[in-house]
């Protein structure tokens, strides 16, 4: 297999699982999917692939080294990645206890509730430490100087592709009719679990930094 194959098999094998693997980004998209609707669950997942996107087009034209090396960078992206999270789980919490999640729904146009689960899906993304860090060792250690153009163009495609595909099937599924009235009669229940798992993992990455 020629060695640039290789390199690109082995980014999104490691890409894959990365993504496979339960985080804020599922949670996020599973709330949403489960609280709002289905097409707000494919926006989140859309603007979380968005971020993914932009994570690997700034690895692979080496923006990621710039941005990490920018001063008080990787002090500050802990606080405000974690802080964003609970921001996002105590509202959570809240919206399943008061009951309030549909009724402040009701007055926002369906275009608006789009656009903003896609920005919370997107920030969401970018503000994960472990992202950055994530990114920042896979680009470093696998993508050289002589990696072709078409390569890196193709890399950046998948990478986008894959994360859009898992999230998206993610929200398809958990709001299909088959599955979404399983969690009906406990959804302010679910929604605050997911809510108290958001505000551990923000919790858990202000401890680490």
């Amino acid at each position: 297999m020629d060695s640039t194959w290789l390199n690109i098999f082995s980014i999104l094998t490691v890409f894959l699982f990365v993504i496979v693997s339960p985080g804020p980004n599922f949670v996020l998209v599973l709330n949403t999917a489960l609280s709002d609707s289905r097409r707000a669950g494919v926006y989140t997942a859309l603007g979380v692939a968005t971020g993914s996107g932009l994570f690997a087009l700034a690895g692979l034209l080496g923006l990621i080294l710039l941005f990490n090396g920018v001063p008080y960078f990787e002090t500050l992206l802990p606080y405000l990645g974690g802080g964003y999270l609970i921001y996002l789980g105590l509202n959570m919490v809240r919206n399943a206890f008061r009951g309030t999640a549909e009724a402040d729904l009701v007055s926002v146009s369906n275009s608006a509730r789009a656009w903003q689960a896609y920005r919370i899906g997107l920030f969401t993304n970018l503000t994960n430490p472990k992202a950055w860090a994530f990114y920042l060792s896979l680009f470093t250690l696998v993508v050289t100087p002589d990696t072709p153009l078409w390569a890196k163009i193709f890399l950046n495609l998948s990478m986008f592709a894959i994360s859009f595909g898992w999230y998206g099937l993610v929200a398809l599924l958990i709001s299909s009719p088959r599955i979404r009235p399983w969690f009906a009669r406990g959804q302010r229940w679910v929604e605050g679990v997911l809510g108290v798992v958001l505000v551990g993992l923000g919790g858990k990455v202000l401890l680490r930094s």
